[in-house]
Order: C-alpha cells, then sequence, then structure tokens
C-alpha cells in the first residue's frame, strides 16, 4: 500500500508539473503580454569634428553606454539583442562648454514591435575639455605569422608620422598612431590600406582621438628565409697566452630573411670584434651581429649571447738565480744567498709553460755605496700571473771598492 501511494503522488506531481509548462507555453505563445525590460546599449558620439571647430573635444577612453528600458511583447524583447537598437547623442545639437555636460540622446534605429520607454528624455553625461594637437610616430604591429619559410620585414610606409587631435588629458596619453598588418600565411609581399588608431604605450586604444591621415597605404615585404652560422671575431687571439680559455655563441645558428641575390651568397653573420682584454671575468657576454645590406634578422635579434671560460688558476713553485742591477762600476757585490723561492699563481695554461728563465729576479744596487746593505729581491713576471711569496724577500749584500777588494 505504502509503495502504491508513493506511486500516485509521484504521477500527481508530474502532471502538474506538465500543466504548469501548457499553461506557460499559452501565456508565452498565445497570450503574449506586453512586460518591460532594462538593457545597456552603446551610444555612438556624433559631430565630433564640429566640436574641433570651437578648439573643444570630448573626453571619452571607452565605449559609451546607457541602460535603456524597452516595452514591448514577451516574446520581442526578450529576443531582441542591444546591437540592434540604435543610440546617438549629438555633439553639435547644443553649445558645449569645457568641464561635464548633459548630452541629449536620440534612438536612431529599434526592432519592430519594440519601444524604447522615455526616448525622449534620454542623457549622457560627456566632460569636454580643450583640444590640442601633437604629430606621433606611426606604429605597425603585424599580426599572424607568414608562411613557413619566409618573413615579414620592416614595412614600408606611406607616412612616418600622423597628426593626432583631441582633449588635453587624452592626447597626453597617446603615443603611437598603430596600424595593424594580418600577414597570415604570405609567401610574398603584401599591401594593405590600414585605419590609424590612437593608443598609449601600453596599447590603451583611444577611440574618440582624431588622426590625420585616418588611413595610410602600408606594404609588408615577405621574404625568404635562410639558416646561417654565426662567426665570432675577436680583438686577439685565444691561445695558452690568454686568460680566456673559451668564447661560444649560445647559439651556433640564426635565420635571416631577404631577396635571393642577397642570402644566397651568405654561409655566416659575423660579430663586432669582442675585445678580450675587457671580459674581466664576465661570465657572458652579448657580441653584436654585423647585419650585410639587403638582410634581415628573423625577429629582429641584434646580438648573440657568448659563454665565456677562462683558463683554471694553479699554483707552481720555483727556484730563482738573483741577479744584481745598477751596481756602481768600482764597486764589487756579495749576496749572503745566490737563489730565492718563489710561489706563483696564474691560469693553467700560462703556469705550465713558466720556467726560471722566463722569470727576472734581481735585486737593484742603485745609490749605495762600499759597506753591507739589506736589498729588496724584485720578481718580474709575465703578465697573466701574479706572485704569492718570495723566500727570502730580502737579502744583505757586502758592497767592496773592487781597487782594495782583493787585498
Amino acid at each position: 500500500m505504502e509503495r502504491k501511494s508513493k506511486k500516485e503522488q509521484f504521477i500527481i506531481k508530474a502532471c502538474c508539473a506538465i500543466a504548469a509548462f501548457i499553461l506557460w507555453l499559452y501565456i508565452y505563445n498565445v497570450e503574449n503580454p506586453i512586460k518591460e525590460r532594462n538593457i545597456t546599449v552603446s551610444v555612438k558620439i556624433v559631430n565630433q569634428d564640429l566640436l574641433a571647430n570651437s578648439k573643444l573635444a570630448p573626453v571619452i577612453d571607452s565605449d559609451v553606454t546607457l541602460k535603456i528600458n524597452i516595452k514591448g511583447n514577451v516574446s520581442d524583447i526578450y529576443s531582441v539583442e542591444p546591437g540592434k537598437i540604435e543610440l546617438q547623442a549629438d555633439l553639435n545639437a547644443l553649445a558645449l562648454k569645457k568641464g561635464e555636460n548633459k548630452i541629449p540622446v536620440t534612438v536612431k534605429n529599434c526592432p519592430s514591435g519594440i519601444k524604447v520607454v522615455n526616448s525622449e528624455n534620454l542623457f549622457v553625461n560627456i566632460n569636454i575639455d580643450e583640444m590640442v594637437e601633437k604629430t606621433v610616430p606611426v606604429k605597425v604591429i603585424l599580426e599572424g605569422k607568414a608562411k613557413a619559410g619566409f618573413y615579414a620585414i620592416a614595412p614600408e610606409l606611406e607616412y612616418k608620422e600622423a597628426k593626432i587631435s583631441g582633449p588635453s588629458q587624452t592626447i597626453n596619453l597617446v603615443k603611437y598612431a598603430v596600424a595593424r598588418c594580418n600577414v597570415s600565411d604570405a609567401s610574398k609581399d603584401v599591401s594593405f590600406k590600414t585605419n590609424l588608431q590612437a593608443e598609449s604605450t601600453e596599447g590603451s586604444k583611444y577611440k574618440y582621438v582624431l588622426v590625420d591621415p585616418d588611413v595610410i597605404d602600408i606594404t609588408v615585404p615577405v621574404k625568404r628565409v635562410k639558416t646561417v652560422g654565426i662567426n665570432v671575431k675577436f680583438n686577439g687571439k685565444i691561445d695558452n697566452s690568454t686568460l680566456v680559455k673559451s668564447a661560444l655563441p649560445s647559439t651556433n645558428t640564426i635565420d635571416i630573411a631577404g631577396n635571393d641575390e642577397y642570402i644566397n651568397n651568405i654561409s655566416s653573420i659575423d660579430t663586432e670584434p669582442v675585445d678580450l682584454k675587457t671580459l674581466n671575468g664576465a661570465q657572458t657576454v652579448d657580441a653584436k651581429l654585423m647585419v650585410p645590406k639587403g638582410i634581415t634578422i628573423v625577429n629582429n635579434i641584434s646580438s648573440v649571447k657568448l659563454n665565456v671560460t677562462y683558463n683554471k688558476d694553479v699554483e707552481k713553485n720555483l727556484t730563482l738565480t738573483v741577479k744584481t742591477k745598477n751596481l756602481a762600476g768600482t764597486l764589487s757585490a756579495v749576496l749572503d744567498n745566490s737563489t730565492v723561492s718563489i710561489v706563483v699563481s696564474g691560469p693553467e695554461s700560462l703556469i705550465n709553460n713558466l720556467t726560471s728563465d722566463t722569470v727576472d729576479c734581481y735585486v737593484d744596487l742603485s745609490n749605495l755605496g762600499e759597506g753591507n746593505h739589506t736589498v729588496q729581491v724584485n720578481v718580474k713576471l709575465p703578465e697573466g700571473i701574479s706572485i704569492i711569496s718570495v723566500n727570502p724577500s730580502n737579502l744583505g749584500v757586502a758592497l767592496k771598492n773592487k781597487d782594495t777588494g782583493g787585498q
């Protein structure tokens, strides 16, 4: 019995739902009552150029919208799209002044069966500012990628600059007049007639800033791509006499683009000479690429990174014979020790070639007269090698007159 009761309840609920749906269909499709609905619609600003005659301009950084109330049959008002209703604010309708202005909005187009409630009382508030002008560079943004094996190089412009005019606070933000060109799948030069858009450095667009010219002709050359090697040049030569062991590019090849007459004869791109003496222990260094005439580096790469390695520092012990220098001609010298031991450090390639014959070890006897003296041991090493210690660092020397020294 309980199971039968639950089944009956389910059937009753289902029947109620079906009946409600049928009733809704009847009201919506047969009765179709009049309803109202709020929607947001874009407002088109017109006659900005006439306002410019008074040296004024609207401050509009984004689309102007207005929330309106529409009235009509249910089936119409819930199917209408905001873009089907055209609202227009005429900047020539009133004598406008600098500051905030209340501009009347007119309904210019509306779908059949739809009425805009209070259409005679629609307004938008627009700030009016002093109009100024300035000249900005034309910037071309290439969208998409050329066909595989081809590359779009620097565009050729009808004009490189454009004059912009608009409200002072907005014009101060505009840095470029931007043209966008789609080069997707291009395998030859492409020509465009393109609108210019006032934009900031960050890419913000200013729709109501006037640009002159507003349309320009642009040609985008599309050239064949070739992969070539990188030839690193140096001031000097990397060998056992240098601290630098190697300086290798992070990539061995680079892509170039150009007409066949230029790229067919190129197998590698040179770098500007890298001065080995200025590396000073740097692990990486940028080497500027020397781009031949008629050639473009793909992706506008201007330099290549070099990974630099250095010869490892090692130490070495040497025993050196001490020489005398600048001894007066009338004197003879006797050192209390004729040799010293030194410890030196430097790149392995230099240390391996270092011998006692390549080191100058001496005492300077300038301006010393007859008698006993203590003098400093001087050691002169090849460039790139440093001295750690000299033992002993000072020596005793006895100077005697040659005429009496033998008696």
